[in-house]
């Protein structure tokens, strides 16, 4: 098995644009970033079609999916705000999810394509290539100066940034930093995870011993899955903490914190009733 490490996506054919010298570039990446997409829309359409009382297997890890990022996304915007960008978060988190899982698939890199006397892979996961990620990091940064402004006012977003007033140029640099920070974070380790599985694979194949060449991959492998939900999470999760950071008002709080403190304040009052003065059955 030979060890193939190649940082750039590789094309695999050219869509040209008629009158003009455009052409669209069919990468490995994009390839397999469509059949995510095409699989995600396709599960996502039978599920909500075929959805019962009492869900199935597939219908039940969906749903945990979902109800796993909306009680973070409303702990952290709350209940009314929280519906606004759950659509987003959660696809975000979803989305990054099974393209890092997809490199974990049978055939991911072993299946090759002649391409101008070159064998290349046809399938390579999507978070591998910086392309990517880099459009991931522009949709987050672009719905942060979004979800900003409608909660400020464009005047009152630059004022938001401009508290106190010499931090604004550091506060501009630090919104676009975070496009460089989010998409190399998620690039660097799923493309790591990927040449450490190849490093892996190979030597399994090298030794030529069962057990070991079984045992090898696998606890990788394991590594891997865990490491492509923390790096999900962790996007999703930077994605709602700037988006709640552009929105929030220095003088206004959630109305779900207000809510608990006054459901609290009843407890105490409660608590201090003597047991005596409530009436049994």
């Amino acid at each position: 098995m030979d060890l193939h490490v190649e940082v750039a996506p590789e094309v695999l054919g050219r869509v040209p644009f008629p009158g003009t010298n455009f052409e669209l570039l069919i990468t490995n990446s994009f390839f397999t970033m469509l059949l995510v997409m095409g699989g995600l829309l396709i599960v996502g359409t039978l599920i909500a079609r075929r959805s019962t009382l009492i869900p199935g297997h597939v219908q039940a890890v969906f749903e945990l999916l979902a109800e796993f990022m909306l009680n973070l996304v409303e702990s952290a915007a709350g209940k009314t705000f929280a519906r606004r960008i759950f659509p987003l978060v959660g696809g975000v988190f979803i989305f990054i999810l099974f393209a890092n899982f997809s490199g974990l698939l049978p055939g991911m890199e072993t299946i090759h394509w002649d391409v101008d006397g070159y064998d290349i892979p046809v399938l390579r996961p999507p978070s591998a290539d910086l392309n990517m990620t880099i459009a991931m990091a522009l949709v987050t940064f672009m719905a942060v100066q979004f979800f900003g402004i409608s909660a400020h006012g464009f005047i009152g977003r630059i004022k938001h940034m401009a508290d106190p007033p010499f931090l604004f140029p550091i506060e501009v640099i630090s919104e676009f930093s975070r496009i460089i920070s989010l998409s190399f974070r998620l690039f660097g380790n799923v493309f790591a995870g990927e040449v450490l599985l190849g490093v892996m694979y190979t030597i399994a194949s090298i030794i030529k011993i069962s057990v070991v060449g079984l045992l090898i991959p696998v606890v990788f492998l394991y590594l891997e899955v865990l490491f492509g939900a923390i790096q999900a999470l962790v996007f999703a999760l930077l994605t709602l903490i700037y988006i709640v950071l552009a929105s929030a008002h220095h003088d206004e709080g959630h109305e779900e914190p207000a809510a608990e403190q006054e459901v609290a304040s009843q407890a105490s009052s409660s608590e201090s009733v003597p047991h005596g003065s409530v009436s049994g059955d």
